[in-house]
């Protein structure tokens, strides 16, 4: 089973800081929530996702010994954080630097790492699992997931917020792509090699989001999804990136889909005719790195609100809207992109969200007969102008 550490943005200078004690090796106590994909949509294999909520420092009592090349702790601290993980379900965690710039677990590390694994079993379950982070000087992060004594899983390193950063199990770097030479020379190679490891989620396919997904494809991402529950009509023709006429009466999202792929960048992109809100759904969700929301319902934009924040995942959230003068004809255009992630006011704060909207909106897809009453009845504001 793959599994994928998220650390953060407003932890990961903590996460630095707790692996170096000077020129020595130092650590940290770890606590983790997870999320389990039954199926990831790109590579239909079984992931997990930990999730850092709490970093505990090693304090100089916890500290047996310390040098430049080994770290020994004392696990009567580590009983705490077992207990805490325990009554809370999250998973425990371990986290310690190399300063000498050792690029990857040492062997004394895995005989370290298996006794606190042992510890975990014996204190909170024989399926308990024990994560564990390694710091690098270069503030490169590498992680694993104990099982078992013999079973330890590799680990891919996302740091999330207002930007993302992410590391491979592995060293070596993307091979440099010359189509995208230019934007490597405003944004910097590792941009390009960031952008082509994400899982991007576009949720929509309409005239915001199908040019969006298209540059996105054009950029280098390379695993994309879109989700849409709507088909086209002609009336979309003019502003729907590679729709056709032949294409009306399509699914939205496939249509797109097969544009990209058409584009023949290599990129692997699913399209999905659905509602991001409905549970069949949640594996799709789950399984994003970054998640672009255009959706033009209210329901829809406070679900990838609450995900924003209780996944750790940033929601580019964007909105345009054009108003027409009933007196002259004036028409004016505004547009709108918000980033959503802990630490920064969300869509209902902003103003954006109106809740009474996405219940109306929820209430139409859950109940349509009961919503037909209540607009009856004058509770429901009712429709929008397409």
């Amino acid at each position: 089973m793959i599994a994928d550490i998220v650390i953060p943005a407003r932890l990961a200078d903590r996460v630095r800081e707790a692996g170096f004690r000077g020129e020595h090796e130092n650590g940290a106590w770890a606590l983790f929530s997870s999320a389990s994909i039954l199926r990831d949509p790109w590579s239909g294999t079984t992931r997990r996702r930990f999730i850092l909520r709490e970093l505990r420092p090693l304090a100089a009592i916890d500290i047996d010994s310390s040098s430049p090349v080994h770290l020994t702790v004392r696990t009567a601290s580590f009983m705490r954080v077992l207990k805490d993980a325990g009554a809370a379900g999250l998973t425990p965690g371990f986290l310690h630097g190399h300063p000498s710039g050792y690029g990857q677990f040492s062997p004394t590390d895995d005989d370290n790492e298996r006794a606190l694994l042992a510890a975990v079993q014996n204190r909170n379950g024989g399926q308990s699992e024990l994560v564990s982070l390694l710091v690098l000087p270069n503030s490169a992060v590498k992680a694993r997931r104990w099982r078992t004594a013999t079973s330890v899983d590799e680990c891919t390193v996302a740091i999330t917020g207002v930007r993302v950063r992410r590391f491979d199990c592995s060293d070596s770097a993307s091979a440099i792509n010359p189509l995208l030479d230019r934007q490597a020379r405003i944004f910097g190679h590792e941009f390009n090699q960031t952008l082509a490891k994400l899982r991007i989620l576009v949720v929509g396919a309409g005239g915001t989001r199908s040019p969006l997904a298209v540059m996105l494809a054009r950029a280098g991402a390379k695993r994309l999804a879109i989700i849409d529950p709507d088909t086209i009509e002609a009336t979309n023709l003019h502003r729907l990136h590679g729709a056709r006429m032949e294409d009306v009466g399509a699914a939205k999202a496939q249509s797109l889909a097969r544009h990209i792929e058409e584009m023949g960048l290599g990129v692997n992109v699913l399209g999905v005719r659905g509602n991001i809100i409905d549970p069949q759904h949640r594996d799709l969700l789950k399984s994003a790195d970054v998640v672009f929301c255009a959706t033009d319902d209210h329901a829809g934009r406070m679900l990838l609100n609450r995900f924003a924040y209780f996944y750790e995942t940033p929601v580019i959230d964007m909105g345009l809207a054009v108003a027409k003068d009933a007196s002259d004809g004036r028409r004016e255009m505004t547009g709108r992109v918000s980033i959503l992630y802990p630490g920064a006011p969300c869509l209902i704060c902003r103003g954006v969200v109106d809740m009474r909207r996405a219940s109306e909106e929820e209430l139409l897809r859950r109940d349509p007969e009961n919503y037909a009453a209540q607009v009856k009845e004058g509770y429901v504001l009712g429709g929008w102008d397409p």
